[in-house]
């Protein structure tokens, strides 16, 4: 009879655990609408790679090189306008052969005077105002059984004083600033399945508001890195795919994209505050239009807006609004 009663009791408890892990898990997840913001250009000339906010409300996008196309620039007003120009206002440094290449990963510093660079080789490069260039340092590995198959991260993250950070040889991370162009690399090393180190690459970031840098890596992991006490919590991964197509932090919630590059792309959010994953589903307008090609950048703006855009052939650029948090 005890033995009965004991197993009851015991169901009980896993059903209201279960009920009380279910309420965390949806706590203080985000309600949102998506529209796509279409962009008058032609096919093969909308792939917006990435999105920047310069400060003053003006938000320039960026369209690489392709055959069809020799590059463009895109200022994107508060009303949606968009309007194609040819160069980004003095205080920002251009360099056409690298915001053009979509073969580089790039950022600018804090200042927007400086552009940093990883080449197709992983050596890390830095441009100044004044045009010249000058290189860093190698950084990146190898990848075995891939040809030319370089390590690239394909992202910087950026922390509040200024030093942008990335992933290199091994998935270790490399902190760079751009004021004393001295270049370290951390003790500290992206996760991944043992013998896939090479493939441990930095694929996203993003700054939350007390500070800490959330990475997303090319196996599909998340990260928490605190750069003041330079420690590092893996997360796990919130989607059964490889790949973090992108990451944003609106009202101190981490917003996601990830999946493979043939597959869909899938949304998730992660609450610092709960330390909770919410896996979403796919991207789709409220008129049912799926978002079928991967996501290439997301941009939080004034309101709590969030600016995308995916690529392929039609790539445009879509906008998020968060319309209330759930309680």
């Amino acid at each position: 009879m005890n033995k009965k009663k004991n197993i009851t009791n015991l169901f009980c408890l896993m059903i209201f655990s279960f009920f009380v892990c279910l309420n965390t898990f949806a706590a203080g997840s985000l309600n949102f609408s998506l529209k796509i913001v279409n962009i008058p250009f032609p096919p093969y000339q909308r792939n917006i790679t990435k999105l920047v906010n310069t400060g003053n409300g003006t938000i320039y996008g960026i369209i690489p090189e392709n055959p069809f196309s020799k590059g463009d620039i895109l200022l994107i007003d508060g009303t949606d306008n968009i309007v194609r120009i040819n160069k980004f206002s003095n205080d920002t440094l251009q360099v056409d052969s690298v915001i053009f290449n979509q073969n580089i990963t790039w950022t600018w510093d804090k200042t927007l005077t400086k552009i940093i660079t990883l080449d197709a080789f992983g050596v890390l490069k830095v441009y100044e105002k004044d045009g010249t260039e000058k290189e860093i340092g190698m950084i990146s590995g190898t990848r075995p059984y891939e040809k030319n198959g370089y390590q690239i991260s394909r992202a910087f993250a950026v922390d509040n004083e200024g030093n942008l950070y990335t992933a290199g040889k091994d998935g270790f991370l490399f902190r760079y600033n751009p004021q004393t162009r001295k270049l370290d690399k951390l003790n500290l090393q992206l996760p991944a399945v043992k013998g896939r180190e090479a493939w441990a690459t930095l694929d996203a970031a993003a700054i939350s508001e007390d500070g800490k840098i959330y990475l997303g890596t090319f196996d599909g992991y998340i990260v928490e890195f605190n750069p003041i006490s330079e420690t590092m919590i893996n997360l796990g991964k919130p989607l059964r795919q490889q790949r973090i197509q992108a990451l944003a932090c609106v009202d101190n919630i981490i917003f996601g994209i990830g999946g493979e590059p043939d597959g869909l792309p899938r949304w998730f959010i992660y609450n610092p505050s709960t330390r909770n994953f919410e896996i979403g589903g796919t991207l789709k307008t409220q008129d049912n239009k799926l978002i079928l090609e991967p996501v290439n950048t997301l941009l939080v703006t004034s309101g709590n807006k969030i600016y995308g855009s995916f690529s392929g052939r039609l790539g445009n650029l879509f906008l998020i609004e968060i319309t209330e948090r759930k309680k």
